[in-house]
């Protein structure tokens, strides 16, 4: 649809776009990324004829650039910027009218009845309806938005150029506009063509992207282009982290800002304090822990302050316990939004600390253990677990810095331990008489203080791997111990 073979231009005459190769086929959605001054808007300009070209050749539809007459090329294509000036005091429905230009026939232009049938078309599918009557510049930033997105479809264009049009709209005008140009696309087969300025933005929205530096296109490819770091901040000279959006398939990025310090904690031991009552058991550090958990909140990989392991009754049974956890820390006064949140039918007055100290690296362990219904993941389940107490509550507290991969080691490293707690232990699963492996309702924390040497490794063949399973062992086995004693002295 679009074709840019070996093109140079800018506004004087050494060009600031040089030998671009690029092909936009149709029904596409590329993005342009680049800094400011990346030559960005000057591309669209030589696209849209604005500018002249230095060298090579544009062809929009098959058709040379230069062949196409103004009329022809508003055919073809429609221009959306972030620009929302309007020199007459238009009303809403003028503006959008304004888009039927180039398909009225005659010396004297007026709107045909299809004319009229688009324009209600876009003015219902941009929300710009109940502003028709309105004079354009008394209505909002967002507003005027909409109503030049819908002048802009209204001209049935196969080509749509978006110059950060979303520069001046807040997040929910900005999502309402793009899915509603994705919609677009899909529905008509078209094409858009996009520099947008948010790259996590550009990254949902996408099919395509070119990462644009001085001028000349560094690489063109699909979203997954935005997973390579160092090209990004070549590009961009600022330090990025890429992740993975939690619920689509894309990547999305994270700034590194320069002010960030390496200080760390002092003395691990006066970093936090440990609450205990018959119902919560609360420990609070005086900085955020990066956290890897599958608590019942705070899960996955976070950033927490507090964690808490609350205590409930052998018959719970609750269809929200998110909602539960979340009145409760209500109560205590403590952040929802940063906790940890774990629950336990076993007296918390069982509860085992176990410390250890490697080096620099202080390490502390946290249990809880009720192993009443156990569970050997390796053996069929004959019958459904009872609500008899279980849990085994586990939380690690680790004075070191690891990456995410190394979270993930210790997991696997405090997991071994527990497991080989109570192979140690012989507890077995009531229903398979085998050795448990776990209970069915286990959490498991690992909250690191992320200061000191980067450590890419926790697994039991490490250093700080075995200590992890050392105290996650002594604590699990000691706890699960404790549990045992209370239950033999109730059954006596």
């Amino acid at each position: 649809m679009i074709s840019i073979k070996n093109s140079a231009g800018g506004y004087s005459n050494t060009p600031i776009i040089r030998g671009i190769n690029l092909c936009i086929e149709k029904g596409e959605f590329f993005t342009l990324l680049g800094p400011n001054g990346s030559g960005k808007t000057t591309l669209f300009k030589l696209v849209t004829g604005q500018l002249p070209l230095q060298k090579g050749d544009i062809l929009i539809a098959g058709k040379e650039l230069s062949s196409l007459s103004s009329l022809d090329k508003a055919k073809h294509m429609a221009v959306l910027s972030q620009e929302a000036q309007v020199s007459f005091d238009y009303t809403v429905e003028e503006i959008i009218s304004l888009g039927r230009y180039p398909h009225q026939k005659g010396f004297l232009k007026k709107l045909s009845p299809l004319d009229w049938q688009v324009i209600e078309d876009v003015m219902e599918i941009t929300k710009t309806k109940q502003l028709q009557k309105s004079q354009f510049r008394l209505i909002s930033g967002g507003e005027k938005q909409r109503v030049l997105l819908a002048k802009a479809l209204a001209q049935e264009p196969e080509i749509l150029l978006l110059d950060e049009p979303t520069n001046h709209l807040d997040i929910k005008h900005t999502f309402e506009m793009l899915d509603l140009l994705k919609k677009w696309q899909k529905k008509k087969q078209l094409t858009v063509f996009a520099i947008l300025h948010d790259l996590n933005v550009a990254s949902l929205y996408s099919d395509r992207i070119g990462l644009l530096h001085h001028g000349q296109l560094l690489e063109v490819g699909d979203i997954n282009t935005l997973r390579k770091e160092e090209q990004l901040q070549k590009v961009y000279d600022v330090q990025v982290k890429t992740q993975s959006h939690p619920t689509v398939p894309k990547p999305q990025l994270l700034m590194i800002p320069n002010y960030v310090t390496t200080d760390g904690l002092n003395d691990f031991s006066q970093s936090f304090t440990i609450k205990q009552t018959e119902t919560l058991i609360h420990i609070e550090f005086n900085q955020p822990l990066r956290t890897i958990s599958n608590g019942v909140i705070g899960d996955g990989i976070q950033w927490k302050t507090h964690f808490c392991n609350f205590h409930v009754e052998k018959n719970y049974d609750s269809p929200a316990p998110k909602k539960d956890i979340q009145m409760w820390l209500a109560d205590y006064h403590i952040p929802y939004e940063q906790t940890v949140g774990m629950m336990t039918a076993v007296t918390l007055e069982d509860m085992v600390i176990t410390t250890k100290q490697l080096g620099d690296i202080d390490i502390m362990a946290v249990v809880t253990s009720g192993v009443g219904n156990a569970i050997d993941i390796t053996a069929k389940q004959e019958k459904k677990t009872t609500s008899n107490i279980g849990t085994i509550n586990i939380m690690v507290f680790v004075d070191a810095h690891l990456t995410d991969g190394a979270l993930v080691n210790a997991c696997m490293s405090a997991t071994e331990a527990k497991v080989k707690a109570l192979l140690d232990l012989q507890i077995k699963d009531p229903y398979t008489n085998t050795l448990a492996t776990g209970t069915s309702t286990d959490s498991l924390l690992i909250a690191v203080t992320q200061n000191g040497e980067r450590t890419p490794y926790a697994g039991s063949g490490t250093v700080v791997g075995k200590a992890i399973g050392e105290v996650v062992y002594q604590a699990t086995k000691e706890a699960t111990c404790n549990y045992l004693e209370r239950v033999k002295k109730n059954d006596d």
